[in-house]
């Protein structure tokens, strides 16, 4: 049977190569397969066979395969399976923490968390040499050994799907293992079996004129060439007259850089009480960030509940009064707020997880008191992160940093000691601002105080934090004298102004 709508003047370039292809076969197996070998997309030919222009020509049949592949989880380990790499030192007998060290670099604490949390491994003190009876040598004690055996499989199995393999049957154990992780999941593949009917074989694929030129006229050869037709009906893309602003593309380019180093993305809420604001976070009751001049109190509502969990709230209590002295109050702690910070959300998220390993981010607005300026607003956004674990260091901190901000394109970087009430050690973050020619602060950071951890849960935890200003880091990309050229209704910058950095 012929079929009416088999139109070759409509064939893409790529559709008549494709068709082309299938007229030089009587079957088609596998429709990836045969994309992948004569150069198609798959998808792109998949769309062309559904779309009804082979209708009569050729019969397809769909097949469903199943195969393994990466989870948006999995997709995301920057350091390979946590565990792995320590499981392969360890099994080849290396125990020493100072050299493991050296081997895995940071990433020592990443899978040592993940063994330790697995009941595999310890950390153990041994006695130094004779002579020196203070020093200590730490070293990694093995509590379940045979469970070591299988991760330098469960490292080679997620590197063959990541790039694509297709895992042997001797992966079995392994893909199980890292299903049950969440970092590889089963996936449905579609594919079709063709067949190419008479229509088809039949067809006389002439060339197809695009643009008929003024020598095609004069010679009189338009009479003998098949036109492509023009539909005069055919949908045209929408071009939206907005576009995202300078800040959202710089969050947008932040929170990639955190997904793509495995943080998970935390939220709080603008209004927020003085506890979770400043006594939570170990700062005291009479401390100038509290006063009007720096803070904005609200007048409706006064105040807001402190937290249903009363040990914590008696834990701050006696922390407050046992390091600062005098009386603390719940009346204080209690006053509502524009938050100052998103660090109040890192203090819930911290009471929330008791202690266990993770790694956290926001992006949101703060308020401060502020005289406005060229480098200062009163509202503006907060870029928070925090990394809870063991073995964490100020070399760990400044990894951190200087990573985030070389992903951004920044090189000129100076870290200065400074003071925190929440945390010991504290560095501020400073960058070079070409337009100004000079240093700005673009951010704070430090290392959590046991006096804030211990109430929160997490005395037992070390942990690196940071706030880092977004619109100050928007300035240094690009080029920006003032913040007043980035937010409000008066923005002077040119719509073909891109990054800098």
């Amino acid at each position: 049977m012929r079929c009416a709508v088999l139109d070759p003047a409509q064939f893409t370039g790529k559709q008549r190569q494709f068709v082309q292809q299938l007229q030089q076969v009587q079957r088609v197996d596998s429709l990836r397969s045969h994309c992948t070998q004569h150069g198609f997309d798959f998808n792109f030919i998949k769309g062309f066979l559904l779309s009804g222009a082979l209708a009569g020509a050729v019969e397809w049949q769909e097949q469903t395969h199943e195969t393994w592949g990466l989870t948006a989880k999995g997709q995301g380990l920057q350091e390979g399976i946590p565990g792995a790499a320590l499981a392969a030192q360890l099994l080849q007998g290396v125990t020493d923490v100072s050299t493991l060290l050296t081997v895995l670099g940071e990433a020592f604490s990443l899978h040592y968390g993940a063994l330790r949390k697995g009941h595999i491994v310890d950390l153990r003190h041994d006695q130094g040499p004779i002579g020196d009876p203070g020093n200590t040598i730490k070293t990694i004690a093995l509590v379940q050994p045979d469970a070591l055996v299988p991760y330098p499989q469960y490292q080679a199995t997620y590197e063959a799907l990541k790039s694509g393999q297709v895992p042997g049957p001797d992966a079995a154990e392994a893909l199980d293992w890292l299903q049950q992780q969440g970092y590889v999941a089963r996936q449905g593949q579609s594919d079709y079996r063709l067949t190419v009917l008479e229509p088809l074989r039949d067809l006389n694929l002439q060339p197809v004129v695009t643009a008929l030129t003024s020598d095609l006229i004069l010679s009189g050869q338009w009479q003998n060439i098949v036109l492509k037709a023009y539909d005069i009906q055919a949908p045209v893309p929408d071009v939206p007259y907005g576009r995202p602003t300078l800040l959202t593309q710089c969050i947008e380019r932040i929170r990639d850089i955190f997904l793509n180093m495995g943080f998970d993305e935390m939220a709080g809420c603008i209004v927020e009480s003085a506890f979770w604001n400043f006594d939570a976070l170990f700062t005291p009751q009479d401390h100038p960030a509290r006063e009007v001049q720096d803070t904005f109190y609200l007048a409706n509502p006064q105040t807001v509940p402190l937290p249903e969990d009363r040990d914590l709230v008696e834990q701050v209590r006696q922390v407050h009064e046992a390091n600062y002295g005098g009386q603390w109050t719940e009346a204080e702690a209690s006053r509502a707020i524009l938050r100052a910070h998103t660090t109040t959300s890192t203090a819930r998220r911290l009471h929330q997880i008791q202690g266990r390993d993770g790694k956290y981010f926001s992006i949101d607005k703060v308020f401060r008191n502020e005289t406005v300026d060229r480098t200062h607003l009163a509202e503006f956004h907060q870029i928070e992160g925090v990394v809870v674990g063991e073995l964490l260091s100020v070399r760990t901190l400044m990894g951190y940093l200087i990573y985030f901000y070389e992903r951004l394109g920044f090189k000129n970087l100076k870290l200065k000691p400074t003071y925190n009430p929440y945390t010991e050690p504290s560095l501020e973050v400073y960058a070079y601002h070409p337009p100004s020619q000079q240093y700005l602060e673009v951010g704070n950071s430090g290392l959590f105080r046991q006096e804030m951890l211990t109430p929160l849960g997490c005395g037992d935890k070390s942990t690196v934090a940071w706030g880092l200003g977004l619109e100050r880091i928007a300035m240094l990309l690009y080029d920006v004298e003032k913040l007043s050229d980035l937010v409000g209704p008066d923005i002077r910058l040119p719509s073909s102004l891109s990054p800098s950095a």
